[in-house]
């Protein structure tokens, strides 16, 4: 961790004291006090580049706001907007400025000319926190490379099929008719490359819910009594924070290799991969066993707990399931060369071509 990783988590801890956070499940309206309170400080721009409005800092100085502010359970645009839209205007030198952006990709889409107007069209799925963005940040096909448009959500053509995902976050379908945009240009990132990026976020953040779930569960545990002594020491109960210890702690180590090895791109690919497949693998699992030992009181919708547990069961397939990682790491093996020792031991080496 840099110096400038932990003043950052210092920072979003104290702001966060200051701004408590109200953990009911499903959530009755996103944090916008602490959203407002992260844009104030400029936490948004940490790895955008500077001529594009931002720090030029590097991605786990980012990484670290966005765990810091899952830990938590604040519910803010931070992982879209910061992370994938800033950062995908940003490579073309666009700055979102003082709007708030959420990322779609859109396979199927067509950008063309009409006049000096550019128009899209084409539908993203499952597009997060729809409802508090002001602008799309598009990433799409284009004639002869990925283009980055950015479309305001109001705009004509634009049509939200709206729902939630199980916290009760914005969870959307757009569809673009012809839908004039606001800024495009030819993309210096595919859509592979911001699947892993996304990816690499997601198992971030998944392994700072799992830790909310291990500590609270842990407290439980030592403070909530049973037949006349504390659940933590009847046997069962602790062979089940064991496992979960034993997961959460795989978790945050995938995720904590894979933001080092970001900054390599040979090594990134095997290190994300595998880090999305182990912390969405033991997700589910670490989640089941919070509510086992915190009983029926974890299930209220006032309990904090389910702030965590319903991240990590809707998280879980965000940029990638644990089988579709695990295929790419198997098409590195079979289909790229790789070695399989190389790929365990993260040298990076991918085999003859």
């Amino acid at each position: 961790m840099t110096d400038l990783a932990s003043e950052l988590r210092a920072t979003v801890t104290a702001m966060l004291a200051r701004l408590p956070v109200d953990t009911q499940t499903p959530i009755a309206t996103p944090d916008s006090a602490v959203w407002d309170a992260v844009v104030e400080a400029g936490f948004t721009g940490v790895d955008v580049p500077v001529e594009a409005g931002g720090h030029g800092g590097e991605l786990g100085d980012a990484l670290v706001v966005l765990e810091t502010l899952t830990e938590a359970g604040a519910v803010t645009p931070y992982l879209e907007h910061a992370l994938l839209a800033s950062w995908l205007a940003g490579g073309v030198g666009h700055s979102l400025g003082d709007t708030t952006g959420t990322v779609a990709v859109v396979d199927d889409g067509t950008i063309r000319r009409d006049g000096d107007r550019i128009l899209l069209s084409g539908t993203a799925v499952g597009v997060a926190h729809l409802e508090e963005a002001e602008v799309v940040v598009v990433l799409t096909t284009g004639p002869d490379a990925p283009v980055i448009a950015v479309v305001a959500r109001g705009a004509s053509g634009v049509e939200i099929e709206k729902g939630t995902d199980l916290r009760g976050t914005s969870l959307g379908d757009v569809v673009f008719r012809d839908t004039e945009v606001m800024f495009a240009a030819p993309a210096p990132y595919g859509i592979e490359d911001l699947r892993r990026r996304g990816a690499l976020a997601y198992a971030v953040a998944l392994s700072a819910a799992a830790r909310a779930v291990r500590e609270r569960t842990v407290r439980h545990a030592a403070e909530r009594s049973q037949f006349g002594r504390p659940l933590a020491k009847f046997q069962a109960i602790q062979q089940r924070l064991a496992e979960m210890a034993a997961q959460t702690t795989l978790m945050e180590t995938a995720a904590r290799s894979a933001v080092e090895a970001s900054r390599d791109p040979t090594e990134a690919r095997a290190a994300i991969a595998a880090a999305k497949v182990v912390a969405s693998r033991y997700a589910t699992e670490v989640a089941s066993a919070g509510h086992q030992i915190h009983g029926a009181i974890g299930f209220t919708s006032e309990h904090s707990l389910g702030r965590f547990t319903s991240a990590l069961w809707t998280w879980t397939d965000r940029y990638g399931s644990a089988p579709d990682w695990a295929g790419s790491l198997a098409g590195q093996i079979l289909d790229d060369g790789a070695d399989p020792w190389d790929l365990i031991v993260g040298t990076g080496a991918t085999g003859p071509s």
